[in-house]
């Protein structure tokens, strides 16, 4: 019975000992090519005559070949439906460097559709660091710019946000 315990206890020091962490603590941080640009922003959608159309999320994210002169935009889910003149999904075309992007013709996937005749153009594209303050009194990013969609002719809707935080009321 002596000889189990001992078997045990042993067994139990190997395994204390073998799952001790022995990482570094010292991280590198990897971004994505289009780092600062990509993130969740919290935006409003207004039409011509400045009319709120929609308070929604907005999502500027890397593509799957990591470039780092495009990346995808989408105001809403996946599923937004594409009738909404607020909803766009699509690849852009983007410039880390001056904190811009912008893009026309371009397929409009909204619906979480694999492809589409519908099309739509973003202009003006701009993040600004530090350039806004979120409800929670928190300094965050600013983004701005203005699309037109094809189901809508004629139109364009100006996009004003800042960047989410997660925190309560922002």
């Amino acid at each position: 019975m002596k000889q189990i315990n001992h078997v045990v206890w042993l067994l139990f020091a190997f395994f204390a000992l073998a799952s001790c962490d022995t990482y570094s603590d010292d991280f590198d941080i990897e971004y994505t090519p289009i780092h600062p640009l990509g993130g969740q922003y919290r935006v409003h959608v207004t039409d011509e005559s400045g009319t709120e159309i929609v308070s929604q999320y907005c999502f500027i994210a890397n593509t799957a070949d990591n470039s780092s002169t495009q990346c995808w935009i989408r105001i809403g889910d996946y599923n937004s439906s594409a009738k909404e003149a607020w909803a766009i999904n699509g690849k852009i075309n983007c410039d880390v460097s001056s904190l811009s992007f912008s893009g026309s013709g371009i397929e409009n996937l909204a619906g979480n559709v694999a492809s589409s005749a519908e099309t739509f153009a973003v202009s003006d594209g701009k993040i600004v660091l530090n350039g806004a303050t979120a409800p929670s009194g928190t300094t965050v990013d600013k983004i701005s710019f203005t699309f037109t969609n094809s189901r809508f002719p004629g139109k364009s809707f100006k996009v004003d946000g800042y960047r989410y935080t997660g925190w309560g009321g922002d």
